[in-house]
């Protein structure tokens, strides 16, 4: 494997249940000189990627941290969605929430959050933190829009997942439900990932209708009166979203999407 592509496997290894690194431990787990791993480090290090700790060890360094301010202030999606949600998180009920949520790999993270959950309650789709794609309104919906290509690799590699969530225990069977999330274009889930709570979600679409990321309620499991209500103004922020997108990128609109399923 090339150098530059080292540099990434190398920034992969350092997770929350790892966060700290040697050279010559990171040689021996990717398998690689010392020689090598130090030269692998030294470029992450320059670019301010890495950076040292204590005795030999290396932590993630400052550039992520300007590299997400850059993302908080140009990613076209947040600087859109942000004012939308602040304007629909009036109409909640208390205790609530509003996620903005995108996938990545086979795992979707929440990108902003407006919450008014009390500092007693915590939701687990905190920002940056790895999900599950099977469970929860947030990640269905996304789950949903996915290309056929993609779904036939999930259910291939994730069936047991796929069936203890209540997707379907064959391939037909978790496409047709697939395919009935996006027909009814929203999904609303009670206490799938945190207790006493009610997820809904819509889908972000590009102007392609390809799924951009997922817009959600969680509310007070005592508040389901308002499902239908919140359902509704959260479908029609979504296309609010995909607007203001397509007029600050100056999309084109004109062009047919290949079926997902």
């Amino acid at each position: 494997m090339a150098g530059p592509d080292r540099t990434i496997v190398v920034l992969k290894l350092f997770t929350l249940d790892k966060p700290s690194w040697t050279v010559e431990q990171a040689a021996q787990e990717l398998q690689v000189s010392v020689s090598s791993a130090y030269r692998y480090f030294a470029a992450l290090t320059e670019a301010g990627l890495l950076t040292t700790a204590v005795s030999g060890h290396y932590i993630l360094g400052p550039a992520i941290i300007q590299l997400d301010r850059q993302i908080q202030m140009t990613d076209p999606l947040l600087q859109v969605a942000k004012p939308v949600m602040s304007e629909i998180m009036g109409f909640a009920p208390a205790g609530s929430a509003i996620l903005l949520c995108r996938i990545f790999r086979e795992t979707v993270l929440c990108v902003h959050q407006l919450t008014q959950v009390s500092t007693g309650s915590r939701l687990s789709y905190e920002r940056g933190r790895p999900m599950p794609l099977f469970r929860g309104a947030t990640s269905k919906i996304i789950l949903a829009h996915l290309p056929l290509r993609d779904l036939r690799r999930l259910y291939a590699a994730h069936q047991p997942a796929i069936a203890t969530a209540g997707l379907g225990d064959a391939w037909e069977v978790f496409r047709r439900s697939m395919a009935e999330m996006r027909k009814a274009g929203h999904v609303v889930t009670h206490a799938e990932v945190d207790p006493e709570v009610i997820g809904i979600a819509v889908p972000i679409l590009d102007d392609h209708s390809r799924i951009l990321g997922s817009l959600s309620y969680v509310i007070p499991a005592s508040e389901e009166r308002a499902i239908a209500r919140l359902v509704s103004l959260a479908a029609t922020a979504a296309r609010e979203i995909k607007e203001g997108m397509e007029v600050n990128l100056g999309a084109p609109k004109n062009e047919v999407r290949e079926d997902a399923a």
